[in-house]
């Protein structure tokens, strides 16, 4: 009998290691799902191509900050996209010119509600010809000389960089007499001019220092042109990154809270750490814009 109580005991005490054994190895229940937020909202920006890099990276501190809203890009040359805003049926919500004078060209048509409009980064222009340099360009003086036939240039009431050297042109004598040579070969958008000089069909280029190459010509085919010379800049205004929004927006606080982080100082500052230029050294703040800031210089320097 007490050998049975005995082995009765045993049994009871291995059961219960079991039952003990199976509790303490029960896997954990699984964790919860963590919930992701999908977007409910969409902001339409006009970006163009040359900043694409720089705005990535805003794009993606806004996503942290706003993870409710998907960012849709339209990505092109700066004339493609004004051309977009008038022609097309979908407006985007805000609209990004290099340069400036886009935004400008939209907001005297009514596109841009001046009131938003904010500027950051700067550009100063340069002469682009190929490598070997046929036309002998070593100054703005030397476009005029006879072995420079073709000079390659976007609409220069559109794009901001033509818009800025016929001012410089102009202030410097030059314009008009390259004008009457019929030097000038006006292309449908920046990026068609610049390969008018990359394929050999034209002497020399107007282009933004760095655009849309590098300065240091660090782009695969920058090995067949180069940097002839710069414009000297009092005779421009200053081209700067400009954004507004579009009247038609139907997410106008949206907007406001994009652009109030992309021109936020530390915001500017880290775009310059991703190819943003700011080749005239203006303040890592966010300006106004409109007629005063492309006002002609030397017009002004006179004036007053």
């Amino acid at each position: 009998m007490k050998a049975f109580v005995i082995i009765l005991l045993v049994a009871l005490v291995i059961v219960g290691g079991v039952f003990a054994w199976k509790a303490q190895s029960k896997p954990a229940p699984p964790p919860a799902q963590v919930q992701q937020t999908k977007p409910t909202q969409t902001l339409y920006v006009a970006v163009p191509m040359g900043v694409f890099l720089p705005f990535s990276k805003v794009e993606d501190l806004f996503k942290v900050q706003r993870p409710d809203v998907k960012i849709k890009m339209m990505i092109d040359t700066p004339e493609a996209m004004a051309e977009a805003v008038e022609g097309n049926k979908e407006k985007p919500d805000i609209f990004i010119s290099p340069g400036g004078h886009e935004l400008e060209v939209l907001r005297a048509k009514g596109y841009i509600d001046p009131k938003s409009e904010v500027a950051f980064g700067s550009y100063q222009l340069a002469i682009v010809v190929p490598k070997a340099n046929p036309g002998k360009v070593k100054t703005l003086q030397d476009l005029l000389n006879p072995e420079v036939k073709t000079i390659s240039i976007s609409n220069p009431d559109l794009n901001a960089a033509c818009y800025a050297a016929r001012m410089s042109l102009q202030n410097l004598g030059i314009w008009d007499k390259l004008e009457k040579a019929g030097k000038f070969k006006v292309t449908g958008c920046c990026m068609s001019s610049y390969k008018w000089v990359l394929d050999g069909k034209a002497e020399a280029n107007v282009q933004f220092l760095g655009c849309p190459m590098d300065e240091k010509a660090a782009v695969s085919e920058a090995s067949k042109v180069s940097f002839a010379c710069k414009f000297p800049t009092d005779t421009y205004y200053i081209p700067q990154n400009v954004a507004g929004i579009l009247k038609t927006t139907k997410q106008r606080a949206l907007a406001e809270e994009f652009l109030q982080l992309l021109t936020a100082p530390d915001t500017i500052k880290m775009m310059y750490g991703s190819r943003l230029r700011n080749d005239q050294n203006v303040p890592a703040a966010a300006g106004p814009w409109g007629p005063e800031q492309e006002a002609n210089p030397r017009a002004k320097a006179k004036a007053a």
